[in-house]
Order: structure tokens, then C-alpha cells, then sequence
């Protein structure tokens, strides 16, 4: 038997007005299209910034050679992305870059340009190389090395200097400059997708003094990059801002020879320390069952697609719906933590303990 949102309240689903039902029906598969649509394409398996230097009698070979080369570095860069080094060194056979680099959907220029050099056409620039994200994965189940693909939530990245960092030296490590205007520097395809914020702080702040800042870019939570010095080298702490998590500390990055290897460093960092969380090892599952509470349809689309797009759900199954609540059981790899984590990423809040777990939109943090 399974318990009907908020005490037996008449499951929409089955008993309210069909022009009520329509509308939210109608409603809600629009959303969930829209959703689709977007998600048509992981952004995870995009590499950038891949390096093209090669010479050859032509401008179209020397743009090739570069390409080909590149799409290897990109391979690398993928499996090092997806994949801890203590995995990647228990596989069953060492995984092949070249291998990862067959699986690729396509090619994007980010500048590239020839020039007339001795002994040919020199072809230089960068490109962003996309990899078929079920080859990739089926290759690495072959191997038998477990694998992170889902991304966390947006983060605002927050400079703050600490011992020996100047804080317009440390926060120009998280900007750029856009149409003459200074924006954060930003990455969307990394595993931790982030945002840097425009200010730089001698101190931590608080999360009501980035409240703001946070909202106008759009990012999931705030995370703190505090930079320090000893001695010639830089060091990263990285803290989560969230008020609603166990452990906010997540981790030290460095040494770092510069801040702009540091910057790089921060986000590596906060790659390493989601796939620790979040990577699962085993085949086993476990049941659930919980309440989904929702204010409106909008709520209730971002709880129900937080759950589709879990790497952990599966045999997702709607037992009753209401305006403001429905009934859910699904099966779950992993543990627990991991699950909220993974939900808490999608702005899905689990909380509750055994017999008594419920699903919420999270609150701004």
C-alpha cells in the first residue's frame, strides 16, 4: 500500500476534474519536451582548449594532422575527466586514448589560422573535440572501470585571498573580459560546471554578501577558493557555502607554481572531489519510497526530471499525483549520501530517514 500525498488528499491522477487534469497534463509534457531537447547532448563529453600545431605541404593536411592529434590529447583529457587515477590503474587492460578518440561526433573550431612557414603551411589554433557518450561509456564498462558522467550543480566560484595572495591578483584569475565588460570565467563541460564571481575578498564572506551576485548569474550554490602562500608555492582551499550539506570542506588543491596554475588546480580539485562522492562501485540496488511535495507544476517538473536524469534512479514509477504532491518508488545504486548528492546536484533536495523520506525543490543556498 503507498500513502497518498499529505494524508490521503485525492490523487489527481485518478479523481479530479478532467479540465484540471488536462491543463497540468498538458503542461507538464511540454516541460518534460523541452527538457529532453536540451539534454539531447552531455556537454561532458566536449573537450576545449585542445592545442593545433602542425606544418605539412597544405593548409587543409596541416589543419587535419592537428585535428587527429588533437582529438587523442581530448580522448586523454575525457578518460582523465570521467575516470580516479586508482581505477584507471586497476583496470583490467590499460585504457587507449587512440581507442576513446575513435568514438568522436564532432569538431568545433575555436580559432584556428595557417601561415606560410619553411617547409610548408603551418596550421595552429585551438578546437573543441565531442566524443559518442555510449561508446565511451560501453568502453569503459569493458575495461571494468567505474566512471562519473553526471555534472553538479553550477557553482559560483568566490576568490578569497588569504597569507601572501593579493585579492586583484587572485580574483583576475576567476574573470574575463567580455565586449569590453568583466565577467566571470566560466566552463560548462568540466564535471563541476562553474562560474567565477567578479568580486575578489580578503576575507570569507558570508552567504548573504554573495546572495546577489549568485542569483544574477544563475549558479546552484557558492563555493569559496581561498588562496594562501608558503613559502614560493600556492595552495587552494575549497569550501561549499551550503548551509544543508555534512561536510562543506572539500579539499586542498596544490602546490601550485602560479595563480593561474592554482585557478586550474581549484577546478581539478573540485572534478576529483565530486567523483570520489558520487562514483559507484557495485551492481547492487536498493528500493525506495517517499513523497514528493511541490508547490506547482514548475516544482514538480524540476523534482521529476532531477529524478530521470540521475545516474542512480532506476525503475522510476509515479504511484499517485496531486497539485501539490505524488506518491514515488524507485530502486538506487549507491548509498544513500550519494543519492542526495547526486539529487541535491539537480536541485532536488532529499531528506528523511527509513519509512519517512520526502523530496523537495532545493532552497536558494
Amino acid at each position: 500500500m503507498h500513502n497518498l500525498p499529505y494524508n490521503g488528499r485525492t490523487a489527481l491522477l485518478v479523481f479530479a476534474p478532467m479540465r484540471q487534469i488536462t491543463r497540468f497534463a498538458a503542461v507538464f509534457a511540454a516541460s518534460l519536451a523541452l527538457a529532453g531537447t536540451a539534454l539531447a547532448q552531455s556537454p561532458v563529453y566536449s573537450v576545449k582548449d585542445l592545442p593545433i600545431d602542425k606544418t605539412a605541404p597544405s593548409a587543409a593536411e596541416a589543419t587535419n594532422q592537428g585535428r587527429a592529434e588533437a582529438r587523442v590529447i581530448g580522448a586523454q583529457r575525457l578518460i582523465d575527466r570521467l575516470t580516479l587515477p586508482e581505477d584507471r590503474s586497476a583496470a583490467r587492460q590499460p585504457i587507449d586514448a587512440a581507442t576513446v578518440a575513435r568514438s568522436y561526433r564532432s569538431v568545433q573550431s575555436q580559432g584556428e589560422k595557417s601561415s606560410s612557414v619553411a617547409g610548408g603551411i603551418r596550421a595552429t589554433g585551438f578546437v573543441t573535440w565531442s566524443y559518442r557518450e555510449a561508446e565511451v561509456r560501453a568502453y569503459l564498462d569493458s575495461l571494468g572501470v567505474p566512471y562519473v558522467d553526471s555534472q553538479a550543480g553550477l557553482a559560483m566560484v568566490v576568490p578569497v585571498a588569504a597569507a601572501g595572495v593579493d585579492p586583484a591578483q587572485w580574483g583576475a584569475q576567476w574573470t574575463a573580459t567580455v565586449n569590453g565588460q568583466i565577467a566571470g570565467k566560466s566552463d560548462d563541460t568540466v564535471l563541476t560546471p562553474y562560474i567565477g564571481s567578479i568580486e575578489s575578498w580578503n576575507r570569507r564572506p558570508a552567504w548573504s554578501e554573495v546572495q546577489e551576485e549568485l542569483t544574477r548569474v544563475r549558479a546552484d550554490h557558492g563555493v569559496i577558493a581561498e588562496a594562501y602562500q608558503q613559502g614560493p608555492q600556492y595552495y587552494v582551499r575549497l569550501v561549499d557555502m551550503r548551509t544543508n550539506i555534512p561536510t562543506p570542506d572539500i579539499g586542498v588543491a596544490g602546490p601550485f607554481v602560479s595563480l593561474q596554475s592554482a585557478q586550474a588546480g581549484a577546478v581539478t580539485e573540485l572534478e576529483r572531489a565530486w567523483k570520489a562522492a558520487s562514483i559507484v562501485r557495485g551492481s547492487g540496488a536498493t528500493n525506495l519510497t517517499l513523497v514528493a511535495a511541490f508547490n506547482d507544476i514548475q516544482e514538480w517538473v524540476k523534482i521529476r526530471k532531477g529524478l530521470e536524469t540521475s545516474r542512480l534512479v532506476r525503475q522510476l514509477n509515479i504511484e499517485s499525483l496531486s497539485t501539490v504532491g505524488a506518491d514515488i518508488s524507485f530502486a538506487y545504486s549507491g548509498r544513500p549520501d550519494q543519492l542526495a548528492a547526486d539529487l541535491r546536484s539537480k536541485g532536488v533536495d532529499l531528506s528523511g530517514s527509513e519509512g519517512s523520506w520526502m523530496l523537495r525543490v532545493s532552497a536558494p543556498q
